[in-house]
């Protein structure tokens, strides 16, 4: 018979792994609802997504317990292991002066679905899982210090996940009392803290952490506290080594709050707000729990047997103006701009908020044409527009089965009669409007900088130059024909007279400055802007200076010479493209008599401009993107 113990599970039928497993249970073993140590090592992979959303649980317990104040500090390593570096995290402390808990509790507390607000769905905690999960999702070993008020001493629980059997009863250990970990009580005498009542969690020699080195660590919670409890920070101070959280509104709508801008000096506006009151209740007619708008209070009734929660959600939209909030291009965000893009880019989405607290930013709502069958709504997609905008969602506990909160609060699943109501109340057709006002926004503030990006450069470009060591080669350039000859020394003389003034000089000498400036650059690409003017128009300048203006209204300009002046190492092509507009524009202005002339402008303004203005329009209709999310990705940076 095979001896699937030393047998590797990948040769073994599922049979015979089902054997090798069963093998190593004891005689005795009574078939628990959970096997502790494997129990153990799949919670730690349950689903926080960092350090900060892991620590939430924490900071939520101490929120719970009263606390006005919350720490968190860091422990360094007292002997180094190998390969780590001195300034390194061994252990980190959450500190609240909150109520404490009596020692029974405290055991009670480090274990799964030990809660005492499961009954009270109007506290941030229900489920009473963040303790122990959250801490060995970071952590092997977590230890809990804890005093109630008049208490003489202090009292140590603690979870060692290495010392669980894996199998047969599992229990916590039978709290002890204990003076304070050195580094926390360190911290507390440099903060000028005593710890009279409360709470103290300790990761310790955490081994899942976001991050290793205090000062990233420390930037890292902050961040995060600072978006996560922003409705909260009025009632409790939280610290992180010794620095005060300050809160941050990702809608930029709250006056106190980091980033903030009033509307009228460029800040963020708001640009819809709703207050839904709402009912959950079983339809008696087909059984059915469903979540419906009050309209009338009379409708809710204390007695009604179907009904399962009332509450209100409040929806608020931000509209942020161009420039509001820049990417700094991967660089380092030096700017309030640069941190506001840096908060939206976490934060592109639906953000629900829960009792106070934000649970997630949801980044998919319902778009299939299924969804929109149902009644779901007509949503917009999440491009890089979504930055530019923000929309939240807040709740009380009690509607939680209606937005499917998690047992660990790090995920929504709202149910679909949650977007059937948004919906019908215009929250998504406020969200298409805001992609709309945001997408033509920065089109048009996108072509205003392409428009000033063109102009005329203040010295003779390549193009320029080799139009005029062409002329050397062949011998000789364009002429200025006899039948426009005293338009272009008219139109010189009038020039001459402007510099003469401006400058201060005599005529003469700003006649001679106008012929040597011609004489250094025969050749010269300027820009006008004409709505239904030409795509590009010749002219004698300075006398005998052929220049190309190139009119920046055009669809030609838009859709090939303006891109050409945003690319990378597009400088040739671009070089290349003035050089053939030369060569158009000496040809027309070299013709010899008045026949050619009139019909190479008649060529020009009723025949190539019109065409090309049509022909770029339809091009850029059918090279345009299938999705949005792809035509929105050069829009990502303001």
């Amino acid at each position: 018979m095979m001896d699937t113990t030393t047998t590797s599970d990948r040769l073994l039928t599922e049979i015979e792994r089902q054997q090798k497993y069963l093998s190593l249970l004891p005689d005795d073993f009574s078939f628990p609802l959970f096997n502790a140590a494997q129990a153990l090592e799949s919670q730690r992979r349950s689903g926080y997504r960092n350090t900060a959303s892991a620590s939430r649980e924490i900071i939520d317990n101490a929120i719970e317990a009263g606390a006005n104040r919350i720490d968190v500090c860091f422990a360094r390593p007292v002997r180094h292991k190998a390969h780590q570096r001195a300034e390194s995290i061994s252990a980190i402390a959450f500190i609240d002066n909150g109520s404490g808990m009596i020692p029974k509790m405290a055991q009670y507390a480090l274990s799964w679905g030990a809660s005492t607000h499961f009954d009270d769905p109007h506290f941030i905690g229900k489920f009473g899982f963040g303790l122990p999960n959250a801490s060995i999702n970071q952590t092997r070993l977590v230890e809990v210090y804890t005093r109630v008020a008049g208490q003489p001493t202090i009292t140590k629980a603690w979870l060692d996940t290495r010392e669980v059997r894996k199998h047969g009863l599992q229990t916590i250990p039978e709290p002890t009392e204990a003076e304070l970990p050195s580094f926390v009580q360190a911290y507390l005498d440099k903060q000028g803290l005593a710890f009279e009542h409360g709470t103290i969690v300790v990761w310790v020699e955490p081994d899942r952490i976001s991050y290793r080195t205090p000062s990233t660590m420390r930037e890292h919670l902050m961040d995060d506290f600072g978006v996560a409890y922003r409705y909260l920070l009025d009632r409790v101070a939280i610290h992180v080594e010794g620095t005060k959280v300050e809160p941050v509104d990702p809608l930029f709508l709250t006056p106190d709050a980091r980033y903030f801008l009033p509307s009228d000096k460029g800040g963020a506006i708001l640009s819809a707000d709703w207050h839904i009151p709402v009912k959950y209740a079983r339809n008696p007619d087909n059984g059915h729990v469903e979540l419906t708008r009050v309209d009338d209070m009379s409708e809710l009734r204390e007695d009604d047997p179907n009904l399962e929660a009332t509450g209100a959600i409040h929806v608020r939209v931000s509209r942020l103006p161009y420039g509001f909030a820049k990417d700094s291009g991967g660089g380092k965000a030096e700017t309030d701009a640069h941190r506001r893009f840096e908060i939206r880019k976490g934060r592109r989405g639906m953000s629900f908020v829960r009792a106070g607290r934000e649970i997630e930013t949801v980044d998919v709502f319902p778009k299939s044409i299924k969804d929109q069958a149902k009644g779901l709504g007509n949503w917009p997609l999440l491009q890089s527009y979504a930055y530019h905008w923000g929309v939240e969602v807040r709740f009380e506990p009690q509607l939680d089965e209606v937005f499917g909160i998690t047992n660990d609060k790090q995920t929504v699943r709202p149910i679909e009669d949650l977007w059937r109501l948004l919906s019908s109340e215009g929250v998504d057709a406020a969200l298409g409007r805001e992609q709309v006002y945001q997408r033509t926004t920065r089109k048009e503030e996108k072509q205003k900088q392409r428009l000033a990006d063109a102009r005329k450069a203040d010295r003779q470009t390549r193009a320029e130059n080799a139009a005029a060591r062409a002329d050397s080669v062949v011998g000789h350039g364009p002429k200025i024909s006899e039948h426009v000859k005293g338009q272009v020394r008219k139109e010189f003389d009038a020039e001459a007279r402007k510099k003469a003034k401006v400058d201060q000089i005599s005529l003469e000498n700003a006649r001679r400055a106008l012929e040597e400036e011609a004489k250094r650059r025969p050749y010269i690409i300027d820009f006008y802007d004409e709505q239904r003017g030409p795509f590009y128009k010749p002219e004698w300048s300075y006398g005998t200076q052929v220049a190309v203006r190139i009119n920046r209204l055009h669809p030609f300009f838009q859709a090939l010479y303006a891109p050409l002046l945003k690319l990378d190492n597009a400088d040739e092509a671009k070089q290349a493209l003035d050089l053939l507009l030369i060569a158009l524009a000496r040809t027309e202005l070299d013709a010899t008599d008045e026949e050619a002339s009139l019909w190479y402008e008649t060529q020009r303004e009723r025949k190539w401009s019109p065409f090309l203005a049509d022909a770029y329009r339809l091009l850029q209709q059918t090279m345009a993107p299938p999705d949005e999310e792809t035509a929105a990705e050069t829009d990502m940076a303001m």
